[in-house]
């Protein structure tokens, strides 16, 4: 006897994406996603005006990135990447391509939802991180360590060691400068993270 086919249920978000990269995502028509349950067939699709642009299913999954985020103004986003190298990028940005804080509830819901049906894969299938790739951190290190020894630390050489106060300006502006710099590369500190429990979500 041929069993019956499951129910398929989907549920709608009004989110803009980016596929393989793309930008300037605002200026398009990628709008919409939804959350397709449908058994073997569950997927995540993604749309435009003229209709469903794209599909996976949930064993395409091969991993899922969230980059952190260091402040209430910032853009939030969720990677997801397929098996053969496609991925799909997800914000609760708006027309402007910051962040739209009317869709920032719907962003959240999308994550919760995503997560909620990805937490039980098998283990090791997906790969759930947080933070920017190791490579491109150390790249971040590398450039705050140049940018700290030229400038804050020669003009605080100047001022302490030769008494040259008009380094003080430049001393202020580079400390100015670089205190938001080390704490983007802290936030995006790249680890892993259990699906049941997600990043903490960014603060109103």
């Amino acid at each position: 006897m041929t069993e019956p086919a499951p129910d398929t249920a989907s549920t709608a978000y009004d989110l803009h994406y980016l596929v393989n990269g793309e930008r300037l995502f605002w200026r398009s028509a990628s709008r919409g996603l939804t959350l397709i349950d449908g058994g073997r067939d569950s997927a995540i699709a993604w749309r435009t005006d003229d209709g469903e642009a794209g599909r996976q299913l949930w064993t395409d999954i091969v991993s899922v990135n969230m980059p952190g985020t260091d402040g209430k103004d910032a853009v939030s986003k969720c990677r997801i990447d397929f098996r053969g190298g496609r991925f799909l990028v997800v914000t609760d940005a708006g027309t402007t391509g910051k962040v739209d804080h009317a869709r920032t509830p719907v962003y959240r819901d999308f994550v919760r939802a995503l997560h909620l049906r990805l937490a039980d894969a098998p283990e090791g299938s997906i790969r759930f991180t947080v933070g920017v790739s190791q490579t491109y951190r150390n790249v971040m290190v590398a450039l705050g360590v140049i940018t700290a020894l030229l400038f804050v630390a020669t003009p605080a050489v100047l001022v302490v060691d030769l008494h040259e106060w008009r380094a003080l300006g430049p001393l202020t502006a580079g400390a100015t400068f670089i205190w938001p710099f080390w704490k983007k590369i802290g936030s995006n500190r790249p680890h892993v993270y259990d699906p049941r429990h997600p990043p903490d979500e960014p603060m109103d």
